[in-house]
């Protein structure tokens, strides 16, 4: 490794991949402009912040999280150009006001995760979204944190 490759780093910076608070946060974003279905919002992603991405295994946990929460239903949708029915998500009328919270944390984190690339908050080794956080965004947080132990439990000495 040189002083060239350390440039490199930030001129191409290595893509950072999502835990599951902003996975979360991403696919309420996402759900509050419109029912969608994984892969797209997969793209989605990508396509407007290309040094993020979210795994599949992420993407499931964060839907299955949500489902479990009521915030998400799903419904069965064919696409025109292809045969088999899509999966689409649906956000939950009720959940649309947290939702909105929780979106404005993602676009607060996201300000000031762009352009540095060191930062692993709220990245999959992450805790938190970020330092302003509601009373209802704490409690959501506190579940995610909750459903995280339970995905990865730690392994008893």
């Amino acid at each position: 490794m040189g002083l060239l490759d350390i440039k490199r780093f930030f001129a191409e910076p290595p893509l950072q991949y999502l835990g599951l608070e902003l996975s979360v946060c991403w696919i309420l974003e996402c759900l509050l402009k419109k029912d969608d279905y994984p892969t797209a919002m997969t793209n989605q992603l990508a396509e407007s912040h290309p040094h993020l991405r979210i795994s599949e295994t992420m993407l499931q946990q964060a839907v299955e999280f949500l489902d479990r929460q009521g915030a998400i239903t799903s419904y069965s949708q064919r696409c025109p150009s292809r045969g088999r029915p899509r999966r689409m998500l649906h956000l939950a009328e009720t959940v649309h006001q947290e939702a909105r919270s929780l979106v404005a944390s993602w676009q607060s984190w996201l300000k000031g995760h762009t352009l540095n690339p060191f930062s692993v908050a709220g990245l999959v080794a992450g805790r938190n979204l970020t330092t302003s956080f509601t009373t209802e965004d704490q409690r959501f947080a506190d579940e995610l944190q909750a459903e995280r132990c339970q995905l990865n439990p730690t392994p008893s000495a």
